[in-house]
C-alpha cells in the first residue's frame, strides 16, 4: 500500500513537472492584451534656415525655413510656433498637408516664411518650433534657434 501511494505520488509529481515545462508563456502577452496601436509617428529629417541665410538674422527680415519630413501614416497638418526671448510661445501658422515629395532628399519638403519682429534687441533668441501632426494624432516636433544680430 505504501509502495502504491509512493508510485502514485511520484507519477503525479512527474506529470506536474512535465505539464509545467510544456506550458509556453509569452512574456509580452500582458502588454499585447493592454495596449492599442494607433499608428506611426512622423519623422522630421531636417529643420533648417534655407541657405544662403544663417541662424544669425537681423530684426525685421524675412527668413525662409526649410522643413524636410515624412511619415508612414497620413499627415494632417504642420504647425509653426515661435518663442521670442522670454515671451510665451505663439502659433505663427498652421499649414494643411500637401504632397511635396523631393526625390533628392527622399522626403516631403516645405519652405516656410517667417517675418522676424522688427523691434527686437541684438542678441535676442527666437526659438522656432515645427510640429508635424499625423491624422492618427501622433506628432513630432523640432526646434531651431534664430539669433538677432
Amino acid at each position: 500500500m505504501k509502495n502504491k501511494i509512493s508510485k502514485l505520488f511520484i507519477a503525479a509529481f512527474t506529470a506536474m513537472i512535465v505539464f509545467s515545462a510544456c506550458k509556453k508563456n509569452d512574456p509580452d502577452q500582458w502588454l499585447k492584451d493592454n495596449i492599442t496601436i494607433i499608428g506611426k509617428v512622423p519623422v522630421v529629417a531636417g529643420f533648417t534656415v534655407k541657405p544662403p541665410q544663417t541662424t544669425n538674422v537681423a530684426a525685421g527680415t524675412n527668413v525662409q525655413l526649410d522643413l524636410r519630413y515624412w511619415s508612414d501614416d497620413q499627415i494632417d497638418k504642420i504647425n509653426l510656433r515661435s518663442t521670442v526671448g522670454a515671451n510665451a510661445q505663439a502659433l505663427v501658422s498652421t499649414i494643411p498637408y500637401q504632397k511635396a515629395y523631393s526625390s533628392v532628399s527622399r522626403t516631403d519638403s516645405l519652405l516656410l516664411g517667417y517675418q522676424v519682429p522688427g523691434d527686437l534687441a541684438k542678441g535676442t533668441s527666437v526659438v522656432m518650433e515645427i510640429e508635424v501632426v499625423n491624422k492618427n494624432t501622433l506628432t513630432k516636433k523640432a526646434t531651431l534657434t534664430l539669433k538677432i544680430q
